[in-house]
C-alpha cells in the first residue's frame, strides 16, 4: 500500500516536472535569451543595446546565417560598416547562395565608396538569380553610383522588361533620370512608383523635390502635403515645413539670404578668400560675424521689397541662388552677402 501511495507521489511529481531533471524541459539557452532581448531593443529603436545583446549571443555560440544577417543589418544602421562586411561575409560562408546577402554586402560597400566591389557582389547575385528583376534592378543602381550611366540604363530597363511593375526599379530609374538631368522623366518613373506603392513616402517627396527644381510650384506644395499626410516621422515633416515655407517665400516675391559683417575690407577680403576655398559660409557668419544674427549663420530669412537697406537689397538681387558677393561697404562695416533662393 505504502509502496502505491510513493510511486503515485513519484509520478505525480514528474508529471508536473519538480521530480525528474530530465522530465521538465530544459532551461532556455542563454543564446535565445540574448538574441530576443536584442530584438526588443530593436523593435524600440535602441540599436545600441541591440548589438550589445547581439554581440553577448555570438560570444555565447550563436552563428547561424539568419543570425548574422541581423547583426549585420544593425552594424549597417549604426555606421559600423567594416563590423557590418565581416558578419554578412561570414554568413556567406556559413551559408553560400543567398542571393540577398550578396546584394545587402554590395550596399555596405557602396557606402564605404568602394563602387567597384559593390558591383562585384551585384554579379554575383546575378549569376544565382538572372532573371530576377530586383537584383537586376539593384545591379543598374550600382553600376550608377559608380558613374557607369549607359550599363546602368541597360540593367534597369532590363529589370522592367522583366518585371514592369517593379517599383525599385521604377524608382532607381526616377533617380537615374534625375541625374542625368532628364526631370519630366523622372517625375513619370516616380508616378509609376505611386502606382504600383499607393502610401510611397519617398516617391512623393521626390516628386515634390523635382517639381520645385521645376518652378512648378502649386505642383510641389500638393505633393508635399500629400507627403505629411503620409510620414509619421517628425524630422521629416520639419524638413517638409521648411522647403513649404520657402516656395512659398518665393511664390511671393521673397528673397532669403545671409550675410557676414566685419568691420574692415581687409577683414571682409580674407573671408571671401576662405570661402572661396571652400569654407562653409555659415560656420564662418559664426565665428567672425559681428552681427546678431551670427549664432545663425547669418541667416535673415525671408525678405520682401522694401524691408531691409536698399543698398542690400540691390545687391541680393544682383546674385543668383547660391552666389557670393563682393565686400559690400556699408554704414556698419564692411558685408558679404550670400543669396540663399
Amino acid at each position: 500500500m505504502e509502496r502505491r501511495i510513493y510511486i503515485l507521489i513519484v509520478l505525480l511529481l514528474g508529471g508536473l516536472g519538480l521530480w525528474f531533471p530530465n522530465a521538465s524541459s530544459q532551461e532556455e539557452p542563454a543564446t535565445v535569451r540574448f538574441v530576443q532581448r536584442g530584438d526588443n531593443f530593436a523593435a524600440k529603436g535602441r540599436l545600441d543595446l541591440a548589438v550589445e545583446e547581439y554581440e553577448k549571443a555570438m560570444a555565447a555560440g550563436a552563428g547561424s546565417a539568419v543570425f548574422l544577417n541581423r547583426l549585420g543589418g544593425f552594424y549597417f544602421k549604426k555606421g559600423e560598416l567594416e563590423k557590418s562586411l565581416e558578419v554578412l561575409q561570414r554568413s556567406l560562408r556559413e551559408k553560400p547562395g543567398q542571393i540577398a546577402v550578396y546584394t545587402q554586402i554590395g550596399e555596405v560597400f557602396l557606402v564605404i565608396g568602394r563602387p567597384d566591389s559593390a558591383i562585384y557582389y551585384a554579379e554575383q547575385a546575378r549569376k544565382l538569380a538572372p532573371e530576377s528583376s530586383s537584383v537586376i534592378a539593384q545591379l543598374g543602381i550600382f553600376y550608377l553610383q559608380a558613374g557607369f550611366h549607359k550599363q546602368a540604363r541597360a540593367y534597369l530597363d532590363t529589370a522592367l522588361a522583366l518585371d514592369p511593375r517593379n517599383p525599385e526599379a521604377h524608382r532607381f530609374l526616377g533617380f537615374y533620370f534625375t541625374r542625368t538631368d532628364s526631370l519630366d522623366l523622372a517625375i513619370e518613373q516616380y508616378y509609376e512608383v505611386i502606382n504600383v506603392l499607393p502610401d510611397d513616402i519617398e516617391a512623393h517627396n521626390n516628386i515634390a523635390f523635382l517639381y520645385a527644381l521645376q518652378a512648378r510650384y502649386s505642383e510641389a506644395l500638393e505633393f508635399y502635403e500629400r507627403t505629411k499626410i503620409l510620414s509619421r516621422d517628425p524630422q521629416l515633416n520639419h524638413a517638409i515645413n521648411l522647403r513649404t515655407d520657402a516656395i512659398r517665400a518665393i511664390v511671393d516675391g521673397k528673397m532669403r539670404a545671409r550675410f557676414i559683417l566685419v568691420k574692415t575690407l581687409r577683414e571682409a577680403r580674407d573671408l571671401l578668400g576662405r570661402i572661396e576655398q571652400g569654407e562653409d559660409f555659415g560656420e564662418i557668419a559664426k565665428n567672425f560675424s559681428l552681427a546678431p544674427n551670427a549664432p545663425d549663420g547669418g541667416d535673415l530669412g525671408f525678405f520682401g521689397p522694401g524691408e531691409l537697406l536698399d543698398v542690400f537689397e540691390k545687391a541680393v538681387l544682383q546674385l543668383e541662388a547660391g552666389e557670393v558677393s563682393e565686400a559690400l561697404e556699408v554704414p556698419m562695416g564692411v558685408m558679404i552677402i550670400q543669396r540663399l533662393n
